[in-house]
C-alpha cells in the first residue's frame, strides 16, 4: 500500500488557516444562532403570556357582567379569542372544559399560556391561550428567524473567502523565503559555496538564513584551506623530490663530479621528506586523541625542564637565551605527548626568534588550571593571521620556514594534543614584539570543565 505524499508547507498552511476560518465560522454560526433563536422564542413566550394574562382579565370582565359563565359570556369570550388570533381553552373553577376553540390544528409544545381568572379575588376559572397556527412563532417570526440564518450563511461565506485569500498570502509569504532558503541549502549541498541567502522577511526566517550563510562562508573558506593546504603539501613534497631527481639524473649523465657530496645532498633531502611525512603522521594520529593518550599524574614543571634540558645546545647555537620560570603543576597527562606539546612550541619559537634574543617558558598554577606559557621576542605574528596559527600547513613567513624545513603542521599538532588533555591553547602576538603561547590544563584530580586561564 503506497503512502500518501508529504504535502509541502505551503499547502499545510492553506489548509491550517482554512480550518481554523471554517472552525471559527462555524462556532460563531452556531452560537450566533442559538442565541438569536432563543432571544426569538424568549419574546414570543413573553407575547404570549401577556396575551394570557390580558385574556384572562377580559374573561373576569365578561364574567362580572353576565354573572357568570353564561351562554353569552362564553360566546363573547369565544369571539374575542377569534379576533385576537388566538385559540382558546376555558375551564372553570372544577377544571371542567367550557369553551375549546377551535380543535385543530395541534398545538405545538410550549405555544400555550395558562393564567387564572379571578373576580374578587376569587378565582373563577382558568384561560389557556395560543396562537390559531398552532405555533409559538408568528409568520414575521418565522421570517427574521430564516432572513437572520441567511444572513449567517452569507457571513460565513464571506469568511471563508477572506479567510482562503489570508491564508494563500501569508502562505506565500512564509513559504518564500523558506523555499529560497531551500534551494540556498540545495545549491551549497551541490558545491556552490558561493551561494548565499538574500537576508528578507521576519526576524525568525532572517535568522535561519543567516546561519546558512555563516555555514556557507565557513565551509568555503575550509575549501580555500583545503586547496592551499594540498597545494603546500604538493609543494613541500616536490620540492625534495625533484632535487634528488635531479642529482640522480646528474649522475646517471655523469655530470656529477662529487658523488660523496651528491649522495650527501640526496641524504639530505631525503632526511627532509622524512620528516615532514613524520609530521603529517603526527597530525594523523593527534587527530585520534583517544586512541593515542595513556594518561598518568605528571608534573608539568618537570616534563618542561626535562624537554629543555634536551633542547638547551639548540638554543645556544642559534645565540638564544633560554629562561625558565616552573613551579609545580601536577596534571593527568600522558608525558610523551605532553612533551610533544612542549616540543613543538619551544621549536616554534627557535624558528622564529632572531638570535640575540630570548625564549622565556612558564609552569604554574592559575585559577585552579594548570598553565604553560611560551613566550619569545622574535617577529611576531600579524592580527590577520592569529586565527590561522593553528590551521594545517599555515605557516609565516613562508620562504623563511621553508628554509628550515618547516611544514607549518607543529602547531595544529600542539592543539589535537592539548585538546587530548582536556585543554586548550591561545596565542597572542605583535609583529615585531614576538608572542606569547598559553596552554591550560586542568589539574591532576580536578573536574573537567571549559574555564580556561
Amino acid at each position: 500500500m503506497s503512502r500518501l505524499p508529504r504535502l509541502g508547507l505551503r499547502t499545510r498552511l492553506v489548509i491550517a488557516f482554512i480550518g481554523v476560518a471554517l472552525l471559527t465560522v462555524y462556532l460563531a454560526t452556531l452560537f450566533s444562532t442559538l442565541g438569536v433563536s432563543s432571544r426569538i422564542d424568549e419574546a414570543a413566550r413573553a407575547r404570549l403570556a401577556h396575551s394570557g394574562t390580558h385574556f384572562s382579565q377580559v374573561a373576569a370582565t365578561v364574567y362580572g357582567q353576565n354573572g357568570g359563565w353564561t351562554p353569552v359570556a362564553l360566546t363573547t369570550l369565544e369571539h374575542l379569542a377569534m379576533m385576537d388570533s388566538l385559540r382558546l381553552t376555558l375551564s372553570d373553577a372544577e377544571g371542567n372544559i367550557l369553551v375549546q376553540a377551535p380543535a385543530d390544528p395541534p398545538v405545538e409544545r410550549g405555544a400555550t399560556a395558562t393564567a387564572p381568572v379571578s373576580v374578587d379575588d376569587t378565582v373563577v376559572g382558568t384561560v389557556a391561550v395560543a396562537p390559531a397556527s398552532g405555533l409559538l412563532l408568528s409568520a414575521e417570526e418565522m421570517q427574521l428567524r430564516h432572513e437572520l440564518d441567511h444572513l449567517h450563511m452569507v457571513a460565513g461565506a464571506a469568511s471563508v473567502a477572506v479567510a482562503l485569500v489570508v491564508a494563500l498570502y501569508l502562505a506565500f509569504t512564509l513559504a518564500r523565503p523558506l523555499r529560497t532558503i531551500r534551494a540556498t541549502a540545495d545549491r551549497v549541498a551541490g558545491g556552490d559555496l558561493a551561494a548565499r541567502v538574500d537576508l528578507r522577511g521576519d526576524d525568525e526566517v532572517r535568522a535561519v538564513g543567516k546561519a546558512l550563510n555563516d555555514l556557507a562562508e565557513t565551509l568555503e573558506r575550509e575549501e580555500e584551506l583545503r586547496k592551499e593546504n594540498l597545494a603546500d603539501l604538493a609543494h613541500e613534497l616536490r620540492t625534495p623530490v625533484m632535487g634528488m631527481l635531479g642529482r640522480i639524473e646528474a649522475a646517471q649523465d655523469g655530470v656529477m663530479d662529487d658523488e660523496a657530496a651528491n649522495l650527501a645532498a640526496m641524504h639530505d633531502e631525503t632526511l627532509r621528506l622524512s620528516r615532514l611525512l613524520d609530521d603529517l603522521s603526527a597530525l594523523a594520529e593527534a587527530q585520534r586523541p583517544g586512541l593515542l593518550v595513556a594518561k598518568e599524574r605528571v608534573d608539568l614543571a618537570a616534563a618542561v625542564q626535562a624537554q629543555c634540558d634536551v633542547m638547551a645546545e639548540r638554543f645556544t647555537v642559534h645565540e638564544l637565551a633560554l629562561e625558565l620560570e616552573l613551579e609545580p603543576a601536577w596534571v593527568d597527562g600522558d608525558p610523551d605527548r605532553l612533551r610533544q606539546v612542549i616540543a613543538n612550541l619551544l621549536d616554534n619559537a627557535l624558528r622564529y626568534t632572531e638570535s640575540g634574543g630570548s625564549v622565556t617558558v612558564s609552569v604554574g598554577q592559575h585559577e585552579g588550571r594548570a598553565r604553560l606559557r611560551v613566550a619569545d621576542t622574535g617577529i611576531g605574528i600579524d592580527k590577520d593571521d592569529l586565527p590561522l596559527v593553528f590551521t594545517r600547513f599555515w605557516r609565516g613567513e613562508r620562504s623563511r620556514s621553508r628554509s628550515t624545513g618547516g611544514a607549518g603542521i607543529g602547531l595544529a599538532i600542539v592543539e589535537e594534543l592539548v585538546r587530548a588533555h582536556d585543554g586548550h591553547i591561545e596565542v597572542a602576538s605583535e609583529p615585531g614584539k614576538g608572542s606569547l603561547f598559553t596552554v591550560s590544563l586542568p589539574l591532576a584530580g580536578a573536574p573537567l570543565s571549559g574555564a580556561g586561564a
